[in-house]
């Protein structure tokens, strides 16, 4: 474990299983009568994540919440950033609704997307 690995507004998670991160750089291409292609680069390597989580119902219901958020500050691997998290999905651990600790596990997946 790598110890505050991930963490939403404060709130660590455990580590996302496969986490897949996309990186786009956003421009506007036009082209000149001679067929020149025109770019104007906006920004330059935008973020995002894709997240699966292993997680409890405590922490299913604190990322269900950064959902509804405008913003969340997210430190990942050691670098922070503004981002909005959105596209909550869930599914219930099979089995795990038989375990007398907790009300089951669930497997959760969220889209984070860079400000």
């Amino acid at each position: 474990m790598l110890g505050d690995y991930l963490v939403f507004n404060n709130v660590t998670f455990p580590n996302p299983i496969t986490p897949k991160r996309t990186s786009k750089t956003l421009e506007n291409v036009a082209q000149s009568e001679s067929g020149t292609d025109l770019v104007c680069v906006i920004r330059p390597s935008k973020n995002s994540w894709n997240f699966n989580f292993n997680l409890s119902p405590a922490k299913r219901d604190i990322l269900e919440a950064l959902c509804e958020e405008e913003s969340v500050s997210m430190t990942y691997m050691g670098k922070s950033y503004t981002v909005r998290v959105r596209d909550f999905q869930e599914q219930l651990v099979e089995g795990s609704e038989w375990l007398s600790s907790t009300e089951g596990l669930f497997t959760c997946s969220v889209k984070v997307t860079e400000f």
